[in-house]
């Protein structure tokens, strides 16, 4: 109980604080315990693993780079910035999940042991569902933010001003990003429970 009472805090938290900051060290703090909670579960320990490293690089490029870089650019070329770097990120996570399984299996089998226990958590299948619609916010974030200053790219001022005004991802890209974050800290959560780490098995498909 006092667990889920946690996550329901946690994706409370990730969803309202409005702090990237805050919410990255909550789930790389996450992602530790649930490491250390199931040390023994080579599936468990990779796939955390495997997040931890691409959310800790994620957080140093932001703090160290993007920050510090800010001030010598203009807005357009900051928040193209930004949302590459996020749509990269979202990305290299997608591969990541994508490929863990199959990583896990071939390490072991490298290493002369069985690999039967190797498989897809329900949890990391909803995972790579998840950093799929990142990717897609991020994508939408990154072509409207150029084509809101197609005057900087010198396109006639006429209709670059007709374009400047389209912001409906830029208003709603942070509170999607929050909301989606605070489902990833709900599904990375659901792999220390029995249904997050009951194996995927796809429908089949009737024809």
């Amino acid at each position: 109980m006092a667990k889920l009472v946690l996550i329901f805090l946690g994706v409370c938290y990730a969803v309202v604080s409005k702090n990237p900051f805050h919410v990255s060290i909550i789930i790389n703090v996450s992602l530790v315990l649930i490491m250390l909670m199931n040390r023994k579960n080579i599936n468990v320990v990779h796939l955390c693993g495997a997040l931890l490293a691409v959310y800790i690089i994620e957080m140093l490029v932001f703090e160290y780079v993007v920050i510090v870089e800010r001030g010598r650019m203009s807005p357009m070329w900051l928040n193209a910035t930004i949302y590459f770097t996020h749509l990269v990120v979202d990305l290299v996570l997608f591969v990541l999940v994508a490929l863990r399984a199959p990583f896990t299996r071939g390490r072991l089998a490298a290493q002369g042991k069985p690999h039967d226990h190797v498989f897809i958590y329900n949890s990391e299948f909803g995972l790579k569902g998840l950093f799929i619609v990142f990717i897609i916010v991020d994508f939408l974030a990154l072509a409207e933010n150029f084509i809101r200053h197609l005057d900087e790219f010198g396109l006639n001022a006429e209709i670059a001003e007709f374009f400047a005004n389209w912001t409906i991802i830029y208003y709603s890209y942070s509170p999607a990003k929050f909301v989606l974050l605070g489902i990833t800290f709900l599904l990375i959560w659901s792999m220390t429970t029995d249904i997050g780490q009951d194996k995927y098995k796809k429908k089949a498909v009737i024809s």
